[in-house]
């Protein structure tokens, strides 16, 4: 067994970022709080190591020469659902919704705090054993297996992040109630929701699409405007 197959196999996260010195400083930080990690400054590599073994949680780089973070997240996504971080140093809105299009589970901007990274780590792990410990939730046609990360509407599945998945069952426990942008962001990303961020409102557009407009018809998630999102229990979806 290689070095690098041994290092995986225990691996609970993975960086994965060009810079040499943010590699080592967020290994740092992870190890002191008792996590095993595993650093990659190329995509290319650090997909190659993902291929054969997963962690718990990988962190992403967005701006890498060979390949961005945005292609390793396209292609992991093709094969995986573990949760992915994505650090940016760009603030730009459009890398944002880019990384949640392509199922990243949360976003840190460059430069950050930290005690934040570590938040924002600790907010995906305990989201991710939540979900494991459960089994599915249903309301009227629509079932949700959390451990999977499916939802179901009739024959019809769609495959969701974690944040998705943490989103709808949120919405789910109690059906045909407005839940709130902020509960809904500390349910689904483990953390408080930021002033004028929009990231549930693109993991909730997100599901809309998965779980309405792609089986067919209207999504049973309405938008309460100036109030949050809710899920109607007497919902039927289109006819196949």
């Amino acid at each position: 067994m290689s070095t690098q197959t041994r290092l995986m196999a225990d691996c609970q996260v993975v960086v994965i970022d060009d810079d040499p010195e943010l590699c080592y400083m967020l290994s740092e930080l992870l190890r002191t709080d008792g996590y095993v990690t595993a650093t990659f400054q190329s995509g290319e590599e650090g997909l190659r190591a993902l291929r054969n073994s997963l962690p718990q949680l990988v962190i992403l780089d967005v701006t890498m020469p060979d390949m961005d973070g945005f292609q390793v997240l396209r292609h992991l996504r093709m094969e995986s659902d573990v949760p992915v971080l994505i650090l940016t140093a760009r603030g730009d809105d459009r890398d944002r919704i880019t990384g949640f299009e392509l199922g990243a589970d949360d976003y840190l901007p460059k430069p950050f705090n930290p005690r934040e990274f570590l938040m924002r780590v600790k907010a995906i792990m305990k989201r991710t054993a939540q979900m494991a410990a459960t089994a599915t939730t249903e309301v009227g046609p629509l079932v949700l297996e959390r451990l999977k990360c499916l939802a179901h509407v009739g024959e019809r599945s769609a495959k969701l992040t974690s944040a998705e998945a943490r989103a709808l069952e949120a919405l789910m426990r109690t059906p045909d109630r407005v839940v709130s942008k902020d509960e809904l962001t500390r349910f689904a990303l483990g953390r408080g929701r930021m002033p004028y961020e929009r990231a549930i409102d693109t993991h909730i557009s997100h599901l809309r699409t998965k779980i309405g407009k792609d089986a067919g018809g209207d999504s049973p998630i309405r938008n309460v405007r100036g109030a949050g999102y809710l899920l109607l229990s007497d919902w039927e979806p289109a006819a196949p």
